[in-house]
């Protein structure tokens, strides 16, 4: 997925290059961007939700867990505004665009496109940063587990916790672990499309 994602933008970036943008159908996704990247926000959210809805189990578990399970998604949430908002004094962007980008939790697929219409440039850095958060997650998640904590090592994903992650969390933790990973993966992944447009806003 990610190879596909990088090879879409790449492509995309060649076609902006060259002036592709004026032959046939390209030409009508430019002159339709904005409706088109709403459109498939709303496609894109009503896929997570039934997916949510198809797991028979996700929210009976959950009711088991407690309170316990909000603990960590909640640490992730503070601690990555938090350091989003520290980096901004390194670079030449806001505290709340910083933060912004931080708040994709990595979702590199919804994120970047909410951020499409307040600038391309903080739309590219956003995806980007969350592609790597998912990446890196790939290599510390074994680690985290090993010498931190296998609930700690949830959190490293953000929102891909609860998907593309929940494989080597199950590798490196327990099955009994991956009721906090979707729990978290569905509380960052739900607060992303909130987030975002309430720190751009200000």
């Amino acid at each position: 997925m990610t190879k596909i994602i990088l090879a879409t933008v790449a492509f995309g970036i060649l076609c902006g290059r060259f002036g592709v943008e004026n032959i046939g159908i390209i030409q009508w996704i430019v002159e339709n961007n904005g409706l088109l990247i709403d459109w498939g926000l709303y496609v894109l959210l009503f896929v997570v939700g039934l997916d949510m809805g198809r797991n028979d189990t996700v929210f009976s578990d959950m009711k088991k867990a407690g309170w316990r399970i909000l603990v960590f998604p909640v640490a992730t949430i503070i601690g990555t505004l938090l350091g989003a908002a520290l980096v901004s004094f390194l670079f030449p962007y806001k505290i709340n665009e910083c933060m912004a980008i931080g708040a994709g939790f990595g979702w590199y697929s919804l994120a970047p496109v909410l951020l499409a219409e307040y600038s391309s440039m903080i739309s590219a850095i956003c995806f980007l940063s969350n592609v790597m958060r998912e990446l890196l997650a790939f290599i510390f998640i074994p680690i985290v587990a090993k010498y931190v904590g296998y609930i700690e090592s949830t959190s490293l994903a953000g929102a891909a916790a609860m998907d593309t992650c929940l494989g080597v969390t199950i590798r490196s933790t327990h099955e009994r672990i991956v009721i906090f990973a979707i729990a978290g993966g569905m509380i960052t992944g739900t607060l992303v499309a909130v987030i975002i447009p309430l720190l751009i806003s200000f």
